[in-house]
């Protein structure tokens, strides 16, 4: 194995209690976070009403986004606690993006020192690409911490504790499941005895991912043909889909973390003593990366999607291998004691933030009216009478990116919810972003009598019951 177990530089907290504090602080945290507006975005809010059916024994995935195992894991106990589920997700999904945090200031600390795990941490920490996955509820939060405590677990010769973190991402993404085959594979070659860990592990992975597809949509590759109809914004649909992930995965590195790279590779031409031992697991987390990025562009080339979101992981490798750099350069200052690396630390966390300031503010912006938006539909629909009254009037129509969400609030499966106006019933129209003009169009119901059932907010309901 190129990520071969190194002993840590700067001491870390191995006990069960400093994992349970950590968890602790994260987990309160994600739930703290739910004081602000907050609202899952169309995959989790698909994801939290197939939990919902799957307690009624009524799946159906025949329409949304491709059906994702682990989240089921999580949204089927959830949907037990009715209108908190969707709550519920979204302190496991941001509870997931702030592991991922930990877990990346682990292993660049591990190679790089505080310093390098300082620099992670503030790179990854206000990231579009990372922070607002995270707030919306996707699973890219879940995913960096799946993938990341897979390394750190394995570096520090917890195999087992590796392979369960590297069959939760096997469970996220397709593209983790050749890293966790050979994983596997590499623990059974080592020690015969682990094949009871390993082939049950192997066989939950098409089980999980296969059998709720069959059951749901009677298909087994409806995840991989919902995949290849990608939205008008995917790099898939333009004249040059790899150019256009490559473009994509490169508007994610910001300038620090090419010059705390260029750093690594100084460090390692001039064999520096910081980077003593370190070459080789660097070279393997670049590898991963590498091969993450290329198994994407493939698949963008054979007509899947290629969303920016599937870069998350590849660019979160890249950005830790790059922020030992940092680490290595704030080893060369002879002398520095404990307390000078934690400021340091402090520091690099704090300056590799540097490029995402200007954007923090919008980005904040967006995710509070977002969560107003959910605020303004329960109320519309309450308004309106509630949603028995709604579902009584005829068909329910709403933006195409909307329909899980007012599905949720109906209480029906999500292909049940129209995109284009019919009557007699309802016309659920929002205007997705501020200032945005609102969906759906009414133009289909031109010339025809609406009456506004209810309005909050952004949302408008107009219908004409039967």
């Amino acid at each position: 194995m190129l990520l071969e177990p190194r002993p840590l530089d700067v001491p870390a907290p191995t006990a069960t209690g400093g994992w349970v504090r950590a968890f602790a602080a994260c987990l309160a945290l994600a739930a703290l976070s739910l004081l602000l507006p907050s609202t899952p975005t169309y995959d989790p809010w698909a994801w939290i009403i197939w939990g919902r059916e799957i307690t009624q024994l009524d799946l159906v995935t025949t329409d949304g986004p491709s059906w994702k195992p682990l989240p089921a894991l999580f949204t089927v106990p959830f949907a037990l606690f009715g209108d908190a589920a969707p709550s519920l997700w979204l302190v496991v999904a941001r509870l997931g993006a702030l592991l991922g945090l930990v877990f990346a200031f682990r292993v660049a600390r591990r190679l790089g020192g505080p310093v390098a795990g300082g620099a992670a941490v503030g790179a990854l920490t206000l990231a579009p690409w990372y922070f607002k996955n995270a707030a919306l509820g996707n699973s890219e939060g879940l995913m960096a911490a799946a993938v990341l405590g897979a390394i750190d677990r394995h570096l520090a010769g917890r195999h087992r504790q590796a392979f369960g973190l590297g069959l939760a991402a096997a469970l996220l993404r397709p593209e983790a499941w050749p890293f966790f085959g050979l994983y596997g594979l590499w623990l059974v070659w080592h020690e015969r005895a682990r094949l009871k860990l390993v082939a049950p592990g192997f066989a939950s992975v098409p089980v999980l991912w296969f059998g709720p597809e069959l059951w749901g949509s009677g298909n087994l590759n409806r995840a991989s043909d919902r995949a290849q109809a990608p939205t008008v914004f995917a790099p898939a649909p333009s004249e040059n889909p790899v150019l256009a992930v490559l473009g994509d995965a490169q508007a994610m590195i910001t300038l620090p973390v090419v010059i705390s790279f260029g750093l690594v590779l100084a460090g390692l031409a001039a064999r520096r003593p910081a980077a003593g031992g370190k070459a080789r697991t660097l070279a393997g987390l670049a590898a991963m990366a590498v091969a993450w990025l290329g198994i994407v562009v493939y698949m963008t080339s054979r007509g899947f999607s290629g969303n920016q979101r599937y870069l998350v992981m590849p660019v979160t490798l890249a950005v830790v291998v790059a922020c030992v750099g940092a680490g290595w350069a704030a080893r060369e200052l002879r002398g520095a004691g404990a307390r000078t690396l934690v400021a340091l630390a402090a520091v690099a966390a704090l300056t590799f933030t540097v490029p995402y300031w200007g954007k923090t503010r919008g980005m904040l912006e967006y995710l509070s009216y977002q969560g107003r938006l959910l605020d303004d539909l329960e109320r519309s629909v309450a308004d309106a009478g509630g949603a028995e009254r709604l579902k009584a009037c005829g068909s329910a129509t709403t933006g195409v990116f909307l329909v899980p969400t007012v599905a949720w609030q109906l209480g029906v499966h999500a292909n049940l919810i129209e995109i284009e106006p019919k009557l007699p019933g309802v016309v659920f129209r929002v205007s997705t972003v501020r200032g945005s003009d609102p969906v759906p169009s009414l133009e289909p119901l031109a010339g025809r009598p609406l009456e506004t059932l209810a309005r909050n907010g952004s949302w408008r309901l107009l219908g004409a019951c039967a």
